[in-house]
């Protein structure tokens, strides 16, 4: 038995619930959709910034003010690699000019764990070819995977993140491009694909991307799932139930399968 996926995990039932979660997110996210980045991967400048915006996401819980506190940092020149001694300097003195600019708290919870995975990165990108030559070594995806999670201070589902906005460029395969955060997870559950709703350690994270390719897949990844817990499937945890025309446990007006897809049994 699987310890991750539930027994309902069928490819027709969830090719079913992707293709209708798909359409959703088309109709009502993608054109307003901010996670569209495009750095040059070819250069040092543009791997670094895409892992410390990966950092920014894991740590940073409002993925707006992430990438606001992110695109500051950019504009002053900071995520350059000769100002990453100057990280925590840095960082805090912009929350502390868009908090007199905004007149509004920038505090961020998780901040030492972000100045000590960028710490890190400092140690990583002092390698000659930094991350190329890292992933060089390697000699395969996981244990890549592991070796940043080690070194990055636990910064784990958003590792899959960084693959995703370099599989490109390293060539790495779909399987570890599907995100499984928070909203992720729990939309997972909700529709019976996961046994539970946390404590997945980096080798399940591996597991539920693999997962997710095979009986989610599509070229959005996981974001048609993420959007979708966040707009449909927290109001069903509030006990405010949507029509979102999927199978959820938690949704006490179910639209069930077999009436969505015009099904006869569970």
């Amino acid at each position: 038995m699987n310890k991750i996926l539930t027994s309902e995990v069928t490819e027709e039932r969830f090719h079913k619930i992707r293709d209708v979660v798909v359409h959703w997110y088309e109709t009502n996210c993608l054109k307003s959709e901010i996670e569209s980045f495009d750095y040059d991967l070819s250069k040092k400048e543009g791997r670094l910034k895409i892992f410390i915006l990966g950092i920014f996401f894991n740590c940073i819980f409002q993925e707006e003010k992430a990438l606001q506190i992110f695109r500051e940092m950019e504009s002053h020149g900071y995520l350059e690699f000769n100002e990453l001694n100057n990280f925590e300097n840095n960082i805090k003195g912009v929350m502390k000019n868009l908090e007199m600019k905004t007149g509004k708290s920038w505090g961020i919870l998780k901040i030492q764990s972000i100045i000590n995975s960028v710490q890190a990165l400092n140690e990583i990108f002092s390698k000659e070819d930094d991350i190329i030559e890292i992933f060089n070594e390697m000699g395969n995806i996981e244990d890549f995977i592991k070796y940043l999670y080690e070194k990055m201070s636990d910064v784990k589902a958003k590792l899959l993140w960084i693959c995703r906005e370099c599989r490109d460029y390293f060539h790495i395969p779909v399987e570890y491009c599907y995100v499984p955060d928070s909203h992720v997870i729990k939309f997972l559950y909700n529709v019976r694909f996961l046994r539970r709703k946390g404590g997945y350690s980096l080798e399940d994270c591996i597991e539920i991307s693999r997962n997710m390719a095979r009986f989610l897949g599509n070229k959005y990844f996981d974001l048609p799932f993420m959007r979708y817990h966040q707009e449909k499937c927290t109001k069903c945890e509030e006990g405010k139930p949507s029509k979102c025309g999927i199978e959820c446990r938690l949704n006490t007006k179910t639209y069930d399968l077999r009436l969505v897809f015009h099904e006869e049994g569970d």
